[in-house]
């Protein structure tokens, strides 16, 4: 129970400074312009086209945490190499409105940013989306569907995951090891709680997860669950940049446990597990070996592609 005296705010991680950055995006006069230099050489980008890859928050958190930029560059390769097309990628693009929602209950804020999100999309002229993001995945996928009329008839969405998978099973692309290796390297799968138990039963990301990761088994891995695992997979324990503590931080050792005897690599799809899985590793030394990959940078460089998409309306 919640001392009296203590506000919501204190619960804040980070003293609330990306919820802040998300609020401000809110306002119809604010419009944020990125950085873009993190944009692959090789990789056409475009401010409008068919395919939009949402970036998401991840530069805001290249404030504090290092190396956040890969998950991006490793996602933007992978489409642009599938995709005849430049890729959409928004240089004003605004906040999901995830944390404003889950974590604050900011309904009005988070109305205005899916909005603002809505009639840059329209603008783009994009018809599918690509997110590497689970949080941002769900809000598009569930949150927006909902709320806002037609959005799930106008846009497409897909998380990484997805458009990997169906691409692979129409045969555009083929999973190949990159090296020669003898070593079997034994790997794990975190499943954050947005591509999991925050999904509908009929949503299948957990499965088709799966059956990517068992296809590596013929390139010299071994998958492994942990314990825990898909809709009952342990929470990295700061949802919505929230209660980052103790108990979070116990959750989150016990889960690095489980991912240390299962294997010398665990794969996970979402921004903030990665990071707060990671920042644990700097407070024990027995957890510390455990390599964390995003899901785009553990396949970035398994892809070959074996025939481009056709642009719409050739034969």
């Amino acid at each position: 129970m919640r001392h009296r005296d203590q506000s919501a705010d204190e619960y804040i991680a980070h003293k609330g400074i990306y919820t802040t950055i998300s609020e401000i995006m809110s306002r119809p006069y604010i419009n944020p312009e990125r950085n873009m230099e993190w944009v692959p050489k090789g990789c056409k980008i475009s401010d409008k086209g068919n395919t939009l890859y949402y970036v998401g928050c991840l530069p805001f958190f290249n404030y504090e945490f290092e190396d956040l930029d890969t998950i991006a560059k490793s996602t933007l390769q992978i489409i642009s190499q599938v995709e005849n097309e430049p890729i959409v990628v928004l240089k004003d693009e605004t906040c999901c409105g995830h944390d404003i929602y889950w974590g604050q209950g900011k309904l009005k804020t988070f109305i205005k940013l899916g909005k603002k999100n809505i009639e840059k999309f329209e603008n783009a002229g994009v018809s599918k989306i690509v997110t590497a993001c689970a949080e941002c995945y769900r809000t598009f996928k569930i949150d927006y569907a909902q709320i806002f009329e037609d959005f799930e008839s106008k846009f497409e969405i897909k998380h990484l995951i997805e458009y990997i998978y169906d691409n692979w099973k129409e045969g555009n692309i083929e999973f190949i090891k990159p090296k020669k290796s003898e070593e079997n390297t034994p790997f794990t799968y975190h499943d954050p709680c947005r591509l999991s138990r925050f999904l509908p039963k009929e949503n299948n990301i957990t499965e088709i997860t799966r059956e990517i990761f068992k296809e590596f088994e013929k390139l010299g891995y071994t998958f492994n669950e942990m314990t825990h695992n898909k809709e009952n997979s342990l929470c990295c324990g700061v949802n919505s940049w929230m209660n980052c503590n103790e108990k979070s931080k116990a959750l989150r050792y016990k889960r690095m446990l489980e991912a240390k005897e299962a294997g010398t690599i665990m794969v996970t799809s979402c921004p903030k597990c990665n990071i707060h899985l990671s920042c644990l590793q700097n407070d024990f030394e027995d957890i510390a070996s455990i390599e964390i990959l995003d899901f785009s940078e553990f396949l970035v460089n398994h892809i070959k592609v074996r025939k481009p998409k056709k642009k719409e309306g050739t034969k």
